[in-house]
């Protein structure tokens, strides 16, 4: 009877260590870990997650310019979209994207791009639906198109990377769940992952009081995109956001203090993530 009871409180012992653990405990590896250079221009696809407050590109834009990594983002957003809705071989025609400009400097001239080797973006970041990658229905379909993405990125010279996407703000239980679903198909197809999910739950344990998701408990407010711009920023260019004077774009701006505490999230979750040392 002793040993039963020793063994029967060893055993809570152990459930009640796993229920404490954090969740990064649980999170698969990344197989992929950096790129061979950091782009100078990325396509991002996806939905609102990427579209909400003035767009996450132009947040990672003005990121990347002050921290000396100059990129371009260029957004194929749709609302509520997944990967199966996205054509993503359209997107990279030469005729397609990015075929011509209009110059910001008060002329509004036109300027044709033009791109001898058929490669219109060096990185690309694929976003799905925000439940897609752990939805009962959807989840095939994000395995599925994710593959035939990356197939046709890494065809015209192109390098894929898939998001992963944040837990709502009522089920925290999904940090894990989408962070595995998330790894787990990009190592299948040898893609880095852009672990934005796990800097929501990094910050949101360090400062409970900072809103980063808005009321209907999915969206991000500007400091949540904010956050998210940080982490497509350090994924891609292996360097720090810290030291950035961006606090957002537009209308959607965060004061300087949550911006550099944001800015450090990043950065550590981005190094943990990947194994980096610095």
């Amino acid at each position: 009877m002793k040993k039963l009871l020793c063994a029967l409180c060893a055993a809570a012992c152990v459930a009640l260590t796993a229920g404490n653990a954090p969740a990064e405990d649980a999170i698969l590896k990344p197989l992929v870990t950096h790129l061979e250079k950091a782009p100078k221009s990325v396509l991002l696809v996806g939905n609102s997650f990427m579209y909400y407050n003035n767009g996450v590109g132009s947040y990672a834009r003005q990121i990347s310019k002050d921290q000396h990594e100059p990129m371009t983002f260029t957004m194929a957003t749709i609302g509520g979209a997944g990967l199966d809705w996205h054509l993503v071989k359209s997107y990279l025609r030469p005729n397609g994207l990015r075929s011509y400009s209009t110059t910001s400097d008060g002329s509004n001239r036109l300027v044709f791009h033009e791109y001898p080797d058929g490669k219109i973006f060096d990185a690309v970041i694929l976003q799905d639906n925000s439940q897609g990658p752990i939805h009962p229905e959807l989840s095939k379909l994000f395995r599925k198109y994710a593959a035939i993405h990356c197939k046709d990125i890494r065809e015209v010279g192109s390098e894929p990377l898939i998001m992963m996407t944040w837990a709502y703000a009522d089920k925290p239980e999904m940090t894990a769940q989408l962070a595995n679903a998330t790894i787990e198909v990009a190592n299948e197809n040898r893609a880095m992952v852009v672990p934005v999910g796990l800097a929501f739950a990094n910050a949101k344990k360090g400062r409970p009081d900072l809103k980063l998701i808005v009321a209907d408990n999915r969206h991000p407010t500007p400091a949540g995109t904010y956050l998210e711009g940080c982490v497509i920023f350090a994924t891609l260019s292996g360097k720090s956001p810290v030291g950035s004077k961006c606090t957002g774009v537009g209308d959607a701006r965060i004061s300087e203090a949550d911006a550099r505490y944001l800015q450090e999230v990043a950065w550590r979750t981005v190094k943990g993530f990947f194994g980096w040392n610095e």
